[in-house]
């Protein structure tokens, strides 16, 4: 940028939309450094708030994730757990039918 000379970085710095057009023809080398600095810092600083929040979006989707997959678990242990609970009510109701044919 110090090589550019002060007609490219008024032009520069009225891409930037941050300036009028009187003030452009008004601007010396400084002001018009700054505000194309300025503008530079902003979208850099927009591009890292877009990053940070598909960051935040990522990690919510992990943790709906994470919740989806501890429900089904939960429902896996208690479907197991219904089904060792009917294996041992057949059991004992086979076992008490085997007692009931050798006591007649």
């Amino acid at each position: 940028m110090r090589k550019t000379n002060t007609e490219r970085l008024r032009i520069m710095a009225a891409k930037t939309y941050d300036v009028g057009d009187d003030e452009l023809e008004t601007m010396d080398r400084t002001a018009s450094l700054n505000v194309i600095a300025t503008d530079i810092v902003a979208r850099r600083g927009a591009t890292i708030r877009r990053r940070s929040e598909k960051s935040d979006q990522v990690r919510e989707m992990e943790l709906q994730l994470e919740s989806k997959r501890m429900e089904l678990e939960s429902k896996k242990i208690e479907a197991e757990s219904r089904q060792k609970d009917a294996e041992l009510e057949q059991k004992r109701i086979d076992a008490e039918t085997e007692n009931k044919l050798f006591r007649d």
